[in-house]
């Protein structure tokens, strides 16, 4: 009888623990320059310590093609975007940025340094040949909501309602 008095309390504080965020700190290398692809929106580094943020990382530049900028727009007065790019060329980000319309700045990180010293695809469980993880964080960690769904409008559209409760 001892021994379920005990167990009941710890199962309680394992189901809880997984709910929260992680726990090792988002850090965003210093070193890192940042880019406007327009004048619209100026990059503020005080973003990276906003308490609720939603964080693109990007090996690749097609993913800002696909059709989420208009939902990310009714919400990005309440939650920064932080968009980290690895692609080495700056100017052609720009480029091509300029091209799919994209509004926001971006963090320009020609050799990986975001994803290699947060571990990216490791946490999310990647292979090393994925090219894009977006997730949501609360203050300097992964939220519990996780892996942000921004190819799926309507469940994007869900995420960001629920995180921004």
């Amino acid at each position: 009888m001892r021994a379920n008095t005990l167990l009941l309390p710890l199962c309680i504080v394992c189901v809880f623990a997984g709910c929260s965020p992680s726990e090792e700190k988002i850090i965003f290398p210093e070193n890192l320059k940042s880019y406007q692809v327009t004048d619209s929106i100026p990059f503020n580094p005080h973003w990276m310590h906003a308490e609720k943020k939603l964080v693109v990382v990007s090996k690749q530049l097609y993913v800002f093609s696909i059709p989420f900028l208009d939902i990310i727009a009714e919400y990005d007065e309440e939650m920064p975007v932080i968009i980290v790019i690895t692609r080495e060329d700056k100017d052609e980000i720009i480029q091509r940025l300029t091209e799919y319309e994209f509004p926001y700045p971006f963090i320009h990180d020609p050799d990986g340094l975001f994803i290699e010293e947060n571990q990216i695809w490791k946490r999310f469980g990647y292979q090393e040949k994925n090219t894009i993880a977006p997730f949501f964080m609360e203050g300097d960690y992964i939220s519990e909501m996780g892996l942000a769904q921004i190819s799926m409008r309507q469940l994007f559209r869900k995420q960001l309602d629920e995180f921004l409760k």
